[in-house]
């Protein structure tokens, strides 16, 4: 007897994103040339993040940066505190959980660092817009001025005495924000170290420990959380660094011919265009269909791989000067994308990827491009900085694509 039998097994996409999305498209593959430039980002918003940097760095290719994080002292509760007279405090410990160190330390290695806190000499203000060229005046009162170990992703340290009186308050959660006014944490200059602090973790604090007549060993925790107000200064002394002319504003941009630079911080964007290319295939293939387009961005000779960035964001340029990132990057629905081409840098081929199909496509409708530029991911609260090849060298940033008339 034979028995009709049938395999039921579902497709899938298993594999998929092993395979380089370009080879699965047919269709005529075309490269643009784009110009390019450095330009100067001058001041960033830096208030209502989840971390924050502090601490200094030098390098030939963007002279030299210093950070300066501002932040409020929290409490624990919403009902306000009250710590009277019968409150002796015995110490005041902070814990900053580390999200990331610059540069990377291997195997966890402790290091030493400088740390210095201050009072600020006006209150931190939460419903305040903070930039990055934005300075704090600090008062004369010092809560740490000292030498710490940092241990894997934690850093502790004992205060001074000159804290007791701040934190020691009886009064309602507004006002122990006025009273406190907040602190600003950096290293001693020239510490070549950078340090981002997780505001997200719960170990991220003050812990007082204190005692009354009637009971010892208590403790109270101020958060130094999301909820509290934070921002950032960003200084930069750009000094005989390739970038200089464009900080000091005896140029406007930095032509990239060679080179493109990338710095966070406040520091450098690169600019793209390619207005030329456009109205020459526009002219040519009018009825042109973008398959898949990719942005290319190879690594220039100047890149230290020690401080290059995983990721690199490209925004859209509209002609109001207003900007929208680029998205064909996140979109992962259609099995074709999800090979993780959306930004990040392939140290097989020594350069960053970015998917650029729907942008592509609505230039070619539009026939206009007002340029995009390129960030650094994460460019507030990290220090990793990066040199690319322009449009002049044998491997220059380029987008390459793939279409049908």
């Amino acid at each position: 007897m034979l028995l009709p039998m049938a395999c039921n097994e579902k497709e899938s996409d298993l594999g998929l994103n092993l395979q380089d999305p370009t080879t699965l498209f047919d269709g005529i593959k075309e490269t643009v040339y784009l110009s390019a430039c450095t330009v100067y980002e001058d001041s960033l918003l830096t208030a209502g993040y989840t971390s924050g940097i502090f601490g200094d760095w030098t390098d030939e290719n963007f002279g030299k940066v210093r950070s300066i994080i501002y932040s409020q002292i929290n409490i624990s509760s919403d009902q306000g505190i009250s710590m009277d007279e019968s409150v002796e405090i015995d110490s005041v410990v902070m814990t900053l959980v580390l999200d990331t160190v610059f540069p990377v330390v291997q195997d966890s290695t402790p290091f030493p660092v400088h740390i210095i806190i201050n009072q600020l000499a006006e209150p931190l203000k939460s419903d305040s817009a903070y930039y990055s060229n934005h300075t704090l005046a600090e008062s004369d009162v010092c809560f740490f001025d000292d030498e710490v170990i940092v241990k894997g992703d934690t850093v502790k340290m004992v205060m001074r005495p000159t804290i007791f009186p701040v934190l020691k308050q009886v009064c309602s959660q507004e006002d122990f924000l006025k009273i406190t006014k907040g602190f600003s944490l950096k290293l001693a200059d020239n510490s070549n170290r950078m340090l981002t602090v997780d505001y997200t973790a719960t170990g991220t604090q003050l812990e007082m420990f204190y005692h009354t007549p009637t009971a010892n060993d208590l403790k109270y925790v101020f958060p130094i959380n999301v909820d509290a107000a934070h921002c950032m200064y960003y200084e930069h002394d750009y000094m005989s660094s390739p970038v200089a002319v464009i900080a000091n504003h005896t140029k406007d941009s930095l032509e990239g011919n060679e080179a493109l630079y990338l710095e966070p911080l406040g520091g450098t964007r690169v600019r793209l265009n390619m207005q030329e290319f456009l109205n020459n295939f526009r002219k040519n293939h009018p009825t042109a269909v973008i398959h898949y387009a990719e942005l290319l961005l190879p690594l220039n000779e100047k890149a230290d791989m020690e401080q290059t960035p995983k990721r690199i964001f490209a925004l859209k340029n509209f002609d109001d000067s207003s900007q929208v990132y680029i998205t064909d990057a996140s979109v992962l629905s259609n099995p074709y994308t999800v090979g993780g081409f959306d930004g990040y840098y392939h140290e097989d081929k020594g350069y960053y990827r970015l998917r650029v199909t729907r942008h592509m496509q609505e230039l070619m409708r539009s026939g206009v491009d007002h340029g995009m530029e390129l960030i650094i991911d994460s460019r507030r609260s990290q220090a990793m900085r990066t040199v690319i090849n322009g449009t002049g060298v044998d491997d220059p940033v380029r987008i390459e694509f793939i279409y049908s008339d």
